[in-house]
């Protein structure tokens, strides 16, 4: 199925262009490869972690902080997701994240930007304490709650309860892990790219499930940040036909991402 996406949303307005940047952080002329216009090698894993850590602060007056060799997500990206999320909504309820990942990035936005309440959870004992840790020092600790899944998604792991979104970047799928090994700059752990070693289509159906059939918790919608039009077609083969969904696709310089948000029946 081709993929026609509703709404078309450029990162860039969600983050700041280089040579901002540049005129602020003297340092980083060290790793520029053009000076007119700033470029840098973003192909070396340690440049693109310290632009985006900077990014994070110049942007969303946000301090990251995540383990060695964790991911360091794209900043426009994610905001762009939260922005659009926050204008789908129909309710102050809590938002859940499922998988806030080392950095709680998404879970960070909506608090401190939006003024969200959300449910944080993660596999990943380690993860998850470093999510703790940006909460406190970005004074969120108390709009996130965080949970440590020990391999549930919403079943025996949210509290009962209404809830106006629930939000995810699922894991990657096994080819496009071999994809992502092959873009230079990348970098994360495979457990938290993989999901705790469930397969990715395996546990995005799973969570599609339970968001809707989990008793006692009743969420307005859901929303996942996708990789790719293979990703949402697997997708959408596999919930029923008369649920409801769009699309939205965020464009970052040449990378597109997508916003499958589904809705309840």
């Amino acid at each position: 199925m081709e993929i026609e996406p509703r709404e078309f949303i450029d990162a860039k307005y969600f983050s700041l262009p280089f040579k901002e940047l540049v005129d602020k952080y003297p340092d980083l002329n060290a790793f520029l490869i053009s000076v007119n216009p700033p470029k840098f090698n973003l192909g070396d894993p340690f440049i693109l972690s310290r632009i985006n850590t900077i990014l994070f602060k110049e942007v969303l007056d946000l301090e990251i902080k995540v383990p060695e060799d964790y991911l360091i997500p794209s900043v426009g990206v994610r905001h762009a997701f939260c922005d659009y999320i926050v204008s789908q909504l129909n309710s102050k309820e809590t938002i859940i994240e499922i998988g806030t990942g080392a950095s709680a990035s998404m879970s960070l936005i909506l608090a401190k930007k939006y003024n969200k309440s959300v449910i944080a959870t993660e596999i990943n004992p380690l993860a998850l304490d470093f999510a703790k840790i940006n909460a406190e020092m970005n004074g969120m600790d108390e709009r996130i709650k965080f949970e440590l899944s020990k391999g549930e998604i919403i079943a025996e792991l949210i509290p009962p309860g209404k809830y106006s979104a629930l939000i995810c970047n699922p894991p990657i799928y096994e080819e496009d892990l071999t994809r992502l090994a092959k873009i230079k700059g990348w970098r994360g752990v495979k457990d938290e790219l993989m999901g705790g070693g469930k397969d990715g289509l395996e546990f995005t159906k799973q969570l599609i499930q339970e968001s809707f059939e989990t008793e006692g918790v009743d969420i307005d919608f859901i929303a996942l940040l996708m990789f790719n039009e293979t990703q949402i077609n697997t997708i959408l083969s596999q919930i029923p036909k008369e649920r409801r969904f769009h699309i939205a696709q965020i464009n970052a310089g040449t990378r597109k991402r997508f916003i499958l948000l589904i809705n309840k029946l």
